[in-house]
């Protein structure tokens, strides 16, 4: 009896808990994919996707870079309303954009535009996964690993018979274990 009452206990644990953090796990593991792929080349950068054009503007007509003539840049790049500010040196002219930014050859004309856009949802996964919120947010995510630990505990003992942790579930168990153990091993 207290063998059957222990197993009704585990079971309303890990069900209740895998309801519980079922968002949190979503979360850590789309942003874990993107975090681990971003290095390798799929992504530049977790949080947004670049892209960059080059085309050809008009030059200043008496040689002097002002506002005017920064808003008829943006303007022909279709960028009107996302001017932040700009630097002139030498013979080159970069206007900073909300949405990235514009370099120009002021000799030849030539511009080269960087554009950034934010990868949504992805962003804000990373913000949690990366813990950049702090305070609270630290000890939910504490609460969270903790509460991983107890779904992997109880996972273990849901099933019986064949399939049970003393039987198929050791071998599983063990093989589960072993993976990382070697990538620790060669790699580390």
């Amino acid at each position: 009896m207290q063998r059957r009452k222990l197993q009704r206990w585990n079971n309303a644990l890990h069900r209740d808990l895998g309801y519980l953090f079922f968002g949190m796990t979503i979360i850590y593991a789309i942003s874990g994919i993107v975090l681990n792929h971003f290095k390798s080349g799929a992504f530049k950068h977790p949080d947004y996707s670049k892209s960059f054009w080059e085309f050809t503007v008009s030059r200043p007509a008496d040689g002097k870079i002002t506002k005017s003539y920064i808003d008829n840049v943006l303007k022909e790049a279709g960028e009107e309303g996302h001017y932040k500010s700009h630097i002139f040196s030498d013979n080159s002219l970069q206007i900073f954009l909300t949405t990235g930014s514009i370099t120009i050859d002021l000799a030849s004309g030539s511009a080269y535009q960087e554009k950034k856009q934010t990868r949504y949802i992805i962003k804000e996964f990373n913000l949690l996964h990366y813990n950049n919120i702090k305070k609270a947010y630290t000890w939910y995510s504490d609460i969270y690993a903790v509460a991983l630990i107890l779904l992997a505990i109880t996972g273990l003992f849901i099933l019986r018979g064949k399939n049970g942790i003393l039987k198929r579930g050791a071998w599983l168990t063990a093989i589960g274990i072993i993976i990382p153990a070697l990538f620790i091993l060669f790699y580390a």
